[in-house]
């Protein structure tokens, strides 16, 4: 068995989108190495899509199984979020897995109510930045872990609720002006979560040396072609119970097409393939 990596150490997100005081690499490094002891072979540096392709690797496996995960971050979708200081959650968390120099700066704001934008301000803290979170609804309605929001304002980020980003702007001394709009929360329909509507005139401006985008992820596909014959439908790979492919060799799963978004749910998932790759193989079908 052979697992291409892209990135020149194993783990994917549990390595690069977890900080390590969460996670401690020690601990994820000891389950690598066991599963290297099976007799998995690793090979860093590639990139499906390039090097190899999928055909190639068809061609060289009798069996494949994809888990490429959410690597493309989403954009604040207002104007001037392409100023250079408005960065990528996930790139900052990778960039301090490598102990990179991240360059934040004094202020930084933190867009958005997941666990990677706790994780993100949580970083920039303990760099000895003064974080705001920047949150459209209130605290409440957060995807993140209770537990994760306690500790990213104990540790002294302030929580800004209920504040619709509007544009950035560029500060003109080296940083940018994020501007977002106050909001107050309506119910529209009985029996769903009330909406953020902005509140006429409130808006309000502060000047930040980065803003950290942390609204979430999307797949990266380039690496299927028409040639492939994987039936792709809403940005995902279409599985089966087993996670497999309208191709009968090619299974997928983890973040790239299971919606609950969890390392437990991803392993899961490479569970279940496991086994129906076994049976594959083996000649027992289903």
């Amino acid at each position: 068995m052979t697992v291409f990596e892209k990135d020149e150490a194993p783990g994917g997100m549990l390595r690069y989108g977890i900080p390590e005081y969460r996670l401690p690499y020690p601990a994820l490094d000891k389950d690598v190495d066991y599963i290297r002891s099976l007799g998995v072979e690793i090979r860093y540096g590639a990139t499906v899509g390039k090097d190899p392709t999928l055909a190639k690797l068809r061609t060289d496996f009798d069996a494949v199984y994809l888990s490429t995960g959410l690597p493309s971050a989403y954009r604040l979708d207002v104007p001037g979020d392409d100023h250079p200081r408005v960065l990528d959650g996930v790139a900052v968390l990778a960039a301090a897995t490598r102990g990179e120099e991240l360059e934040l700066g004094r202020r930084v704001a933190v867009v958005g109510g997941g666990n990677v934008a706790m994780d993100a301000a949580r970083t920039a803290l303990r760099r000895g930045c003064e974080v705001d979170i920047v949150y459209r609804r209130r605290q409440v309605d957060m995807p993140a872990d209770p537990e994760e929001i306690r500790e990213a304002k104990a540790e002294g980020a302030r929580l800004i609720e209920r504040a619709i980003p509007l544009r950035v702007e560029d500060s003109g001394d080296g940083g940018a002006r994020f501007v977002w709009n106050e909001a107050e929360m309506v119910q529209k329909e009985p029996g769903k979560r009330p909406v953020p509507e902005p509140i006429p005139g409130a808006v309000v401006t502060e000047r930040y040396d980065s803003i950290i985008a942390a609204i979430g992820q999307g797949p990266d596909l380039d690496f299927l072609t028409e040639a492939d014959g994987v039936e792709v439908r809403r940005m995902k790979p279409v599985t089966d119970r087993t996670g497999r492919t309208s191709v009968p060799t090619v299974f997928a799963g983890g973040d790239l097409v299971n919606e609950k978004k969890d390392a437990i749910s991803a392993i899961a998932d490479g569970h279940r393939a496991a086994l129906a790759i076994d049976r594959l193989l083996g000649g027992k079908g289903d």
